[in-house]
């Protein structure tokens, strides 16, 4: 099975006093990580954004090599119109998901990836979606 993280459940993973910790851990412990996991520039961004600015350098960097060494890197920029597209998926769902996560269904769509890590419910309005969470 081919699975998309979000940035959500990345940083509950990494970040132990993050509210969601306890869930992330236990996605993982179910052996998330013996699929392919996918990944975007954006959530790299995201990623080691937020950790940074919540930790520390050593802790961003951390996430950023566990990434790369656990995640299979898509580079958006790579799809035809990539911002148009999900410019296009963002006022579908009224604004109710960022513009990162209008993003996230466009290079799902693109790769024919059907299963998203996320803690962000939203996703379950998006009918091609599997949500795991």
């Amino acid at each position: 099975m081919d699975v998309f993280l979000d940035s959500s459940f990345i940083i509950a993973l990494i970040l132990d006093k993050d509210d969601l910790n306890h869930k992330a851990i236990s996605i993982k412990e179910k052996g998330i990580f013996n699929n392919d996991c996918y990944i975007s520039n954006l959530i790299i961004n995201e990623v080691i954004t937020i950790i940074g600015n919540k930790t520390d350098k050593t802790t961003a960097k951390y996430a950023y090599y566990f990434l790369k060494d656990n995640c299979i890197l898509i580079n958006e920029n790579e799809i035809s119109h990539i911002n148009d597209k999900t410019m296009e998926t963002y006022v579908k769902y009224d604004t109710k998901l960022s513009f990162t996560d209008s993003s996230i269904i466009e290079v799902m769509k693109e790769h024919e990836i059907t299963h998203l890590v996320s803690f962000d419910n939203y996703f379950n309005k998006v009918k091609e979606i599997t949500l795991i969470h």
